[in-house]
């Protein structure tokens, strides 16, 4: 009796010490540089990560003085990083980056336009993520402005 006692309590921690080796390490993170169009650092701004293949956004963060950014503890896959200015409109967003186990992907975000990081612009501004019937696949970002408030059919 006490030989399957031991066993048991033996198998307990080896799985238990396995299982949380294996959950600390099940995801990666996310670090960058968010900057405006002449190169200077966008600090104080809100980061979104969006996941690829859902189009959620799945945490968010915020930079740094210098511009900096590190989004930790991301399951693995491909997401898309938004830079959203004080105004809450998103002034940059990134390639794909792709998160693996374990690992850190990094990238540099760069604002669409001057205009946009402070939060003032003369006209609309479109961001669109295409995703292609849930097939995991960014088909293209567009970033616009025009110096009309009104709407295009008008």
């Amino acid at each position: 009796m006490r030989r399957l006692i031991a066993v048991a309590l033996a198998s307990f921690l080896v799985f238990a010490t396995t299982s949380w080796t294996a959950a600390a390490q099940s995801t990666g993170t996310i670090t960058g540089v968010a900057k405006a169009t002449a190169g200077q650092p966008l600090g104080g701004h809100s980061v979104r990560v969006r996941s690829v293949r859902t189009g959620d956004v799945v945490a968010t963060a915020r930079t740094s003085a210098d511009g900096s950014f590190v989004v930790p503890s991301l399951a693995p896959g491909s997401y898309v990083v938004e830079i959203v200015n004080a105004a809450g409109r998103i002034v940059g967003t990134s390639a794909i980056a792709t998160v693996v186990e374990g690992r850190t992907a990094s990238l540099t975000v760069t604002a669409a336009s001057t205009e946009l990081v402070g939060g003032q612009s003369g006209g609309g501004v479109l961001t669109a993520i295409l995703v292609a019937a849930g097939a995991a696949v960014v088909i293209g970002v567009i970033v616009a402005t025009n110096g009309d408030d009104a709407s295009p059919s008008q």
